[in-house]
């Protein structure tokens, strides 16, 4: 907070008198110049950047929060295809993933878990529309008009699970003349990526605009075993958006979009064994893991395979000048396939070749979602007013299963299962496939371990912010003085089923059977959010506010095998001060301080052994503390040259967690193993030897949170360019660095991330009509070589990991029409 006090004494001193000029138009507006075939000169001055991220149109520089936006132009010029892209130019977030699911993080809070029917700790709205799955947040990003990202909890205005904050995607709208773009990206790795987009008139009551994108790449790896490729891409995805005129006052846009997907991306390399040197914990897979790190070698392909479609009307009414009603309705299928060998080794594991537990896992998700928001909006003299109403409903079928193949057992399951009494259409059903025949004649069997969620969540919540001129209440002395109130009430049940079948000690027997009956459990969770803040327009070129908020996200389930679990809320209290200032033209800068205190961390870890090989650990942490300061800068010293950067520090630590290490073998009982004993056996790796059973790790750094982040953009157009190239030729880099990444809570090397430094590039041409641009750009130009996340594979007993892409270069053609 000294160092905010010390910028505003400084601030107030030297903020020019110059006014910025006041942004006008729609904040969706026309966008017939938002497309990703731009000006080169693809940095925005911040005052004249709009945002919704409170729900109304403002000035970045007026929204007393901390938020950045990044442009259409900008994302274009970055090679920004996904969440992932966005942490090289936002070094606030923080993005990994593994089993097919997004880790978005930000200021230390974000997605903790990594069973399917979890929530995220970062929400992920689209024009809006809140997107609940992390797998569906690993979409491709395209047709933007617009990315924000607010940070810190969000409680009020966006409630459910935005206790880190929100990524809100905003995509173009139709517009109002016949406009459109093309554009065709070829890179190494024979990366082609295509998108189209055209928007226009239809009749003068109706707006359409229909935009597609495709991305193949191949691999980053290969699996030896098979010979194709890992780490690939290959993705179609569309969208269709009609805006219909109901008059001068009403409108209602109707969109649909639709995501495939079809490769082998996001797989799990091997790293190390998790208990190098313990014989009864040897690695499954040994002396068939691939010798390059990108490379997977595995009997079965890995293998993800998406298919989800939404649709969604928003319905808009201005009332009167003043005020206007909002209703945003959605709903959303989403279904995916995650096929992976948790052994991440070309050795076959089964009873009849090596007496071992079969590996290959399919992990499916089935979502239906369904929401609905209304929100009643004024802006007059008094200030600002948004109240709203959100009904949420989703419900989950996962299936997870582990057998000899990607959707088969061993034969010698099916005896097993009939001698239990268990029918094979129950086995079959939890499974997630049927019976049948293989090629060379043989059965298809039920896998050993499945199991087949019924996850369910409904979520009510009522909300409102009030941003309150005190100068239009009590008089001018008060003027450019506001009071911020706002708070949210939330109603949300969970509920879950986890029917399986285990079929023990790696198949030979006895089966455990969970019913629906058995597993059912259900919680309500209600909770009331409040927000509490002060704004001070000292005058129209510095913005200085203070705000309290509070976050909340409801217990959820998890689909594992008889599981009865619901975990306990999350909650946080968090004080942000902040500043906006816009020293002078073309030079603004932000800072924000904050301090939080978090209850009950949601957390997710598997642990070797137990019926199935694997044991699930779902539960809440006591609490986490952190603080911080960022900075984002803005600095035009010339026409031609732009230049934007932002730090982040991050100082996030457990205050209170009792847990079990995973890594830890006396921790983990296997049969046969005598137990620890001071007398008899006296070895300090037996299960329970001393050390074993939960230790304490307060003051230890939290997930996937760098202490410092910072990144520095330049873009300079090449004099010259507009008389001898008839165009604008500019020159634009990017340099972002991240400090050391612990990926699990235990501060382990080997579960980390090292300090790196990433630095991307590009040239572009775009002719004075603005029609045609050429880009040549390349990413991660040195190469640098980092993990994205780890994750303790208990089943093959051993710790995988995914990594960051390598350098990728190429050329991208664009046209304007």
């Amino acid at each position: 907070m000294k160092l905010l006090t010390t910028a505003l004494v400084a601030l107030l001193a030297s903020t020019s008198a110059y006014a910025q000029t006041s942004p006008t138009g729609d904040g969706t507006g026309d966008p017939a110049q938002q497309t990703p075939v731009a000006d080169p000169a693809a940095q925005a001055d911040p005052g004249d950047i709009i945002v919704t991220a409170q729900k109304r149109e403002q000035s970045l520089q007026d929204v007393s929060a901390a938020v950045t936006a990044v442009g259409a132009d900008r994302l274009a010029t970055a090679q920004v295809a996904s969440l992932q892209d966005l942490q090289t130019i936002v070094p606030s977030v923080n993005f990994g993933s593994d089993f097919n699911q997004a880790k978005i993080f930000i200021r230390g809070v974000g997605a903790n878990t990594s069973t399917t029917g979890s929530s995220t700790g970062v929400a992920l709205h689209v024009d809006g529309v809140y997107i609940a799955r992390a797998e569906a947040q690993l979409t491709s990003l395209f047709d933007l008009e617009r990315v924000e990202v607010l940070r810190g909890p969000q409680g009020t205005l966006y409630g459910r699970n935005a206790v880190g904050g929100s990524v809100n995607l905003i995509t173009a709208k139709p517009t109002s003349t016949f406009s459109g773009y093309a554009r065709l990206t070829y890179g190494n790795y024979n990366q082609i990526f295509a998108e189209t987009a055209v928007s226009g008139p239809i009749t003068d009551w109706l707006r359409a605009r229909v935009a597609v994108r495709t991305e193949n790449r191949d691999g980053f790896g290969e699996n030896p075993v098979t010979g194709r490729d890992v780490d690939d891409l290959k993705r179609r995805m569309a969208r269709a958006q009609f805006d219909f005129d109901l008059g001068s006052q009403a409108s209602f846009l109707l969109s649909g979009e639709y995501f495939r997907q079809d490769d082998s991306s996001g797989a799990i390399h091997y790293l190390r064994a998790s208990f190098p040197g313990v014989a009864r914990l040897a690695p499954l897979g040994v002396g068939g893991y691939a010798v390059r790190p990108r490379d997977l070698a595995s009997e079965s392909q890995v293998g993800t395979d998406t298919e989800t479609w939404a649709v969604t009307g928003t319905f808009r009414w201005d009332l009167t000048d003043e005020i206007g009603i909002t209703n945003i309705t959605n709903y959303r299928r989403f279904r995916s396939s995650l096929f992976q060998d948790l052994d991440l080794s070309a050795v076959i594991n089964s009873l009849a070749t090596n007496g071992q537990a079969t590996t290959n896992q399919e992990r499916r998700i089935d979502s239906k979602q369904f929401s609905n928001e209304l929100q009643l909006n004024y802006t007059g003299d008094l200030g600002s007013l948004v109240l709203g109403a959100f009904y949420f409903h989703e419900r989950q079928r996962p299936i997870d299963n582990v057998g000899l193949a990607p959707r088969n057992g061993q034969l010698s399951n099916i005896a097993v299962l009939q001698a239990a009494g268990i029918s094979l259409d129950e086995a079959f059903g939890l499974c997630g496939y049927g019976p049948g025949t293989l090629a060379n004649g043989g059965l298809i069997a039920p896998k050993r371990v499945c199991t087949r969620s019924n996850l369910g969540t409904r979520a009510f919540a009522v909300f409102g912010q009030a941003n309150i001129a005190l100068g239009g209440l009590f008089g001018d002395g008060l003027d450019g003085l506001a009071l911020k109130i706002g708070g949210r009430y939330s109603a949300e049940t969970a509920s879950s089923e986890n029917p399986s079948i285990v079929i023990t000690r790696n198949g030979l027997g006895p089966v455990l059977r969970y019913t629906a009956d058995q597993t059912r459990r259900q919680r309500t969770f209600r909770d009331f959010t409040p927000e509490l803040g002060l704004e001070w327009k000292i005058n129209p070129d510095l913005l200085a506010y203070y705000t309290y908020s509070e976050g909340f996200k409801a217990g959820s389930g998890e689909n594992a095998s008889g599981s009865r679990t619901i975990v306990d809320p999350e909650t946080i209290q968090n004080h942000e001060a902040g500043i906006k200032a816009t020293l002078a033209p073309g030079y603004t800068l932000n800072l924000a301080a904050y301090t939080y205190t978090l209850d009950g961390l949601q957390l997710n870890k598997t642990i070797a052994g137990g019926p199935t090989g694997y044991t699930t650990i779902f539960e809440n942490a006591a609490s986490t503390e952190a603080k911080g300061i960022e900075a984002e800068a803005f600095i035009r010293p010339t026409p031609n040259l732009r230049f934007s950067g932002a730090v982040s520090y991050t100082d996030a630590k457990f205050e209170d967690y009792l847990t079990l290490d995973p890594l830890n073998p006396a921790n983990v009982a296997t049969p046969g193993a005598p137990a620890y004993n001071a007398v008899t056996n006296p070895n300090p790796i037996a299960f329970g030897a001393p050390g074993s059973g939960n230790i304490q790790l307060a003051g230890n750094r939290t997930r996937n949170t760098p202490e410092w982040a910072w990144n520095v953009h330049g873009e300079w157009d090449v004099p010259g360019g507009e008389e001898y190239l008839n165009g604008k030729l500019t020159a634009a880099a990017d340099v972002s660095y991240k400090s050391r990444i612990y990926f699990s809570e235990f501060e382990r090397d080997i579960e980390s991330s090292r300090a790196f430094t990433m630095v991307d590039g590009s040239l572009s041409y775009l002719t004075m009509d603005r029609k045609l641009k050429v880009d040549l750009f390349v990413k991660n130009a040195f190469d640098t070589f980092r993990p994205s996340s780890t994750f303790a594979l208990a089943t093959g007993r051993l710790i995988g990991v995914t990594y960051l892409p390598p350098r990728t270069y190429g050329i991208a053609l664009g046209y304007n029409f």
